[in-house]
């Protein structure tokens, strides 16, 4: 009897054991469930913050295990006591494992973004302590179609003087590095410093004047673009159900080549080189919203882009190139703890510029549309890959735009 009632009493050890891990494993499943939920990632959210305490789902807990038909089972020989501590007990097959079957998930603290980043602003900040890494690969192609008439109209069907033709294709090449810092797990800053490549072809053919063939120029430049800054700050503590309301603030400065520093070629009217800056600072406030709901994230953003104005030279003057209203809109689509998807949808009003107070002659409002699709896939326990792919709809828009990023989130705190 003494013999029987040691072997029930390890049994219900084991037993209580098993119970413990199950019940681990069942919090950390729940905590990942949360975490998937509070993903919402409108241009750039690094690694989600852990789940807020107040939210978490209490764990479901097993069914008690039922220690009366164990008795009723044929015993077993009483293993020796060195074999007992020396070797794991053998378990039956309607048994709880004894360990976590497969690979456990990673914790919120080190879990990368599932959602793809397919706009600028984002909806769930860097943990505090954490700094992401975020190299960035961007190419876009846009042309440009133009009739041009240097005379004057006397009726509708009949013009007097030179008719230029011109077709203009842009190729842009944009390597970045960015960096972002959680000061708090509310609040973060970031850094972009951008190396610009530029290629542009344009083809001409003046028409009411003598030319055997159209005129084909390739103007390139090259170097560092206009650096950035970002400050963004969660308002609200959201969750599942629950929109986050982040308010961002981005200032662009002008270390980019000035455009107006650029010699131009009078026999043709074009630059002899290609600037990599705007020559304008810039302040763009914004807010993005976000709203997760499962298996899905919802976000959208609206922004407004001031750029200042500056006087040039006396004989230039003060040039306004024009404010730009923008809205953005999209859906995160989670397709496992690996990968996701993203459709949205990016707007913007571009105001004319304005020389010395009046409108530029031939400068008018710019409407620039794109579609975006992005993917997302976690290749690491500290990084992913976003891939992304914006498509113009409206004709101020660039044709298209490709841009792979590969951020990698590292904790200053551990």
């Amino acid at each position: 009897m003494e013999s029987q009632r040691k072997k029930l009493q390890d049994q219900a050890e084991r037993i209580t054991e098993q119970q413990r891990i199950f019940e681990e494993q069942q919090r950390r499943l729940e905590s990942l469930r949360l975490q998937i939920e509070e993903l919402a990632q409108p241009p750039i959210i690094p690694i989600p913050p852990e789940p807020p305490t107040p939210d978490e789902k209490p764990p479901v807990a097993p069914p008690a295990p039922t220690p009366a038909p164990q008795p009723m089972r044929k015993p077993k020989p009483a293993p020796p006591t060195t074999a007992k501590e020396a070797a794991p007990p053998q378990e039956d097959e309607d048994a709880a494992p004894s360990k976590p079957v497969g690979q456990a998930p990673e914790t919120a603290k080190t879990q990368p973004l599932q959602v793809a980043d397919i706009i600028d602003q984002r909806g769930v900040l860097t943990p505090r302590g954490t700094i992401v890494v975020e190299p960035t690969f961007q190419y876009s192609n846009s042309s440009v179609y133009r009739v041009a008439l240097d005379g004057f109209t006397v009726i509708p069907a009949l013009s007097i003087g030179a008719i230029d033709i011109r077709s203009v294709s842009r190729n842009t090449v944009t390597a970045a590095v960015g960096l972002r810092y959680g000061i708090t797990n509310r609040f973060e800053i970031e850094t972009r410093l951008p190396y610009i490549s530029r290629s542009d072809s344009t083809t001409t053919r003046p028409l009411a004047t003598p030319a055997d063939r159209e005129t084909t120029t390739k103007v390139e430049g090259d170097g560092i673009g206009d650096i950035e800054l970002g400050l963004h700050y969660q308002i609200n503590r959201g969750g599942p159900g629950r929109p986050f309301y982040v308010g961002n603030l981005r200032i662009k400065s002008h270390t980019g080549s000035d455009p107006f520093d650029v010699d131009t070629d009078p026999a043709t009217g074009l630059q002899t080189s290609l600037p990599t800056g705007t020559g304008f600072w810039g302040v763009q406030p914004s807010m993005t919203i976000s709203l997760p709901s499962d298996p899905a994230v919802f976000f959208g953003n609206v922004s407004y882009l001031w750029n200042i104005k500056r006087d040039i030279d006396s004989e230039t003057g003060e040039i306004d190139p024009g404010n730009a209203f923008g809205l953005s809109m999209g859906m995160g689509l989670a397709l496992n703890q690996r990968a996701s998807l993203s459709l949205g949808y990016s707007h913007s009003s571009v105001q004319p510029t304005k020389q010395n107070g009046k409108r530029v002659q031939g400068s008018n409002t710019l409407q620039i549309g794109s579609l975006l699709i992005g993917m997302s896939h976690r290749i690491g326990k500290r990084s992913n890959l976003n891939v992304s792919v914006a498509a113009g709809v409206t004709e101020d828009a660039p044709d298209i735009q490709f841009s792979i990023r590969l951020p990698s989130s590292f904790s200053l705190l551990d």
